[in-house]
Order: C-alpha cells, then structure tokens, then sequence
C-alpha cells in the first residue's frame, strides 16, 4: 500500500474527502442547498496540471475566481507534509511548527489558520474550499506562508511546484497560560533557535517581553470585571504568524485581541522584522535604503491607495512610524483598528512590491547587517 492511500481510521470517518483521484467514498460534511450548487459550479471551473520536482502530479488542480486551488491531497502525497484529523472539531492538520495548516470544516465552509492564527484577507486569495466534495487550499497560501513557490504556464494550463530555500532556524511556540476566575488570557508567542545565542537571544527577549506584558495587562484588566454582573469572563488572546522566513531575515504578526463586553473586542496588530546576523530589530527605511525617498514615494502610494478604498474614512499616507512586516516579494503597510476606517474593515492592509519601490535589481536584504 502506498502513502497516498495509507487513511487512517479518523481519516476514514471524517465524511469529507481531501480531493485528489482515487480518494472516494462516505458523506460530505457539506451536503446542503447551497454547496451542492457552489459544487456543481466548481465543475465547470478550468483544470490545472500540477508538476513538482519534475514529475507531472496525478492530481489536478483548479482555478476558482482567479485562484489556483491545490488539492490537499497534493500537501500530503507529493509535497510530503503530515496530515492528521481532530474529529472532535472536525479540522484537517497539514504541516508541522509554526507552519501548521489547520482547515477547520463546517456547514459554512472552511476556516484556515496557521497555527492558531487565523489569517483574513478582503479578497478570498487565503480562503480553503469544498470542491465537488474535496478539500482545496489556494496556492497563495502555500506561495505566501508555506515556503513554496510555482512557474504558471498559461499555454500548458500547468503549475510547477518548488520549495524556496529558507533560513535553516527553528521556530517553536511558547504557551502562556494566565486564565483566572474572571478571564480566558492565553498567548503564543514564538521562540527561536539554531542561531548565535547573541541574535536570538536579543529577539526571544523581544517576544517574551511583549507576550508578558500583553498577559499583565490582561490580568489588571480582569481585576475590574463584576462577576455578579458581568455573565461573560472576559476573553484575552495572542497569536502570531510568519510572514518571511527567508535571506537572512525573519518577519513576524502578533495579534493580540480582548474582549471586556459589549458587541465586540478589539485587535492590536504588530509586525516584528529581525536580521537574523545580529537579532535587530529593522525598521522599514533598512529595507528600503537604496531609496532615499522612500518615505515620499510610499505615502503617496498609500493616499491614493487608501482613497479609492471605499472603507478608508480618510485618505492615509505613511505614518511617522508605520507599522509593517516583509511577506514574499514585498512589503505590507497596516493600520490599527479605527485608524483610519470603520471597525467593520478590520485592520486596513496595502501590499506593495519591491520592485514598486527600489530601483531595479536591488536586493533589498544584502546589506542587512
């Protein structure tokens, strides 16, 4: 029996099939109105060939509003990651660490998180599917947070899958657990290993400084609840993602997020960028040095992004000290909650290029010292 057909029993009583050929059988946790008819549609949606290490995949994927859907089977068979199944909450696990991809299933659909942290986007570029009663998660996940890369060949309809070259480091997540009587405080933070003890020491303190302080001022918050009026404990959380893992440098989300009543909580975003020779901590002008008017340039970028952004109550440009992280071929400029939109648009989020921003041919992290 080979890896691809080696199903264990949870596996088995999940109902939902992972996509793929050959891998039929049992009742689709999806069998409603609805995605019946999301899954005829699917049908019609044009095939891709998926190729990796040279070898043509027997598993196709699918384009799906402009996104190439990669069966999860492909994860599993071909890419060679461990998949294991919770059928108590009924989510797929893919992966390993801090690039752990959990696809919660449900009569909604299909919640993804990375670890823990849930990733959000405007678009549905991040969104795992169920197609014609298969799982399907979208390359861009892969592109973006799971240290892959693909050639598309719109000639060939074909996508090669390769794995990029990452910085050879460890990333482990560290629990912290301050849950009282009066809150849920649990926090993840992430810890570093396989450097000079300098560098990552100077960033595991960096992590473990913020996470405690996250956690004191949950528990001071906690202190004032009213239990005999307040039914609800109130709800503190931290989590966090990587972005970019790659060159030399390591670029990291924190989301910290409370909650003490009313119709909603909050979120406070961070980004953390790391030279990983010596542990700094970079800011943005690090990346972009071969650009003296960086500032400039962006901030008008980002006003004439942020106006033509129906949600934006104002037209941004760069802030004094802007908040950012590097993703894969770039950068991303967020704003906090409030800042400058309605709660309803979350965490307003503008991706720019390197190539938008540096002359041509600059490699952006070969003077980071």
């Amino acid at each position: 029996m080979n890896k691809g057909m080696q199903w264990s029993a949870a596996l088995l009583a999940a109902g939902i099939l992972l996509g793929g050929s050959g891998l039929t059988g049992g009742t689709s946790a999806y069998a409603d109105t609805t995605t019946t008819n999301v899954m005829k549609q699917s049908v019609q949606q044009p095939a891709v060939v998926l190729k990796y290490k040279g070898e043509t995949l027997p598993q196709q994927g699918k384009i799906v509003n402009g996104n190439t859907m990669i069966p999860v089977t492909v994860l599993r068979d071909a890419l060679g990651l461990p998949l294991s199944y919770t059928p108590s909450t009924k989510t797929y696990s893919v992966g390993s660490g801090s690039m752990k991809l959990n696809l919660e299933t449900s009569q909604y659909g299909v919640s993804t998180n990375l670890n823990g942290y849930y990733i959000y986007s405007n678009s549905s570029k991040y969104e795992a599917k169920n197609l014609d009663g298969h799982l399907y998660v979208p390359f861009k996940l892969l592109n973006d947070y799971l240290g892959y890369q693909g050639a598309y060949s719109p000639s060939l309809k074909s996508l090669e899958i390769s794995k990029r070259v990452m910085n050879d480091i460890s990333i482990s997540s560290v629990t912290l657990n301050k849950t009282n009587k009066n809150a849920s405080i649990q926090i993840q933070y992430p810890q570093i290993s396989g450097l000079t003890d300098k560098a990552q020491q100077a960033m595991n303190a960096v992590f473990k400084k913020k996470s405690e302080e996250f956690a004191t001022e949950s528990e001071k918050q906690s202190k004032i609840r009213d239990g005999s009026v307040e039914k609800h404990k109130y709800d503190f959380s931290q989590d966090f993602v990587v972005t970019f893992n790659r060159e030399g440098v390591l670029s990291v989300v924190i989301d910290q997020s409370s909650y003490t009543g009313g119709a909603h909580g909050s979120t406070a975003r961070e980004g953390l960028t790391f030279s990983l020779k010596s542990g700094k901590q970079l800011e943005l002008g690090d990346l972009l040095k071969a650009t003296p008017n960086y500032k400039q340039k962006l901030g008008n970028m980002l006003k004439e992004r942020t106006k033509k952004e129906s949600f934006a109550d104002v037209s941004a440009g760069l802030n004094t000290k802007p908040d950012f992280y590097v993703k894969e071929g770039g950068i991303a400029i967020f704003y906090q909650q409030y800042e400058i939109a309605p709660y309803a648009a979350g965490l307003p989020t503008f991706e720019f290029n390197f190539s938008e921003l540096l002359p041509k041919g600059i490699n952006p992290f070969s003077s980071i010292k």
